[in-house]
């Protein structure tokens, strides 16, 4: 298959098992592991330049197990293989007592805050925007 015929579903694919979840307006790709992402592409027709990582969940289990560090660090390298934009946000609510650690953990894949007159803004003044471009990005796990 030529790459320009790849869809976001396809693309997406490769991480996991993928549907439409219409009601969210969103992909939910479920890992291997067990984590569920998420993810809005900009397009549904081709490959995506920017998808929106609406949440990334993981039953209670099997959290605290990498499970979810293992599926972002599969999103970014798949991002990077296809050179798309990776945004998330807002985050970093004052009320949530790990929203500090998690935070952290988003800076690790190499996001970072992202600011834009065409973001609504966030309820709270500590929350903020994440970004993550393609680029020169090691695994966490490496």
């Amino acid at each position: 298959m030529n790459i320009t015929a790849l869809t976001a579903q396809i693309v997406f694919s490769e991480i996991g098992s993928v549907r439409w979840q219409e009601s969210r307006d969103a992909f939910e790709v479920r890992t291997i592991r067990g984590a569920h992402l998420f993810l809005s592409p900009n397009s549904e027709e081709s490959i995506p330049t920017n998808v929106h990582v609406d949440e990334i969940w993981v039953p209670e289990a099997d959290r605290r197990r990498g499970v979810a560090t293992d599926a972002l660090e599969a999103l970014c390298l798949l991002a990077d293989k296809y050179r798309f934009v990776l945004e998330g946000g807002p985050v970093g609510w004052t009320a949530n007592p790990f929203s500090s650690r998690f935070v952290s953990w988003l800076f690790r894949f190499g996001f970072e805050r992202h600011t834009s007159p065409y973001l609504p803004p966030a309820d709270d003044a500590n929350a903020f925007y994440v970004r993550r471009v393609p680029g020169n990005w090691q695994p966490v796990n490496s």
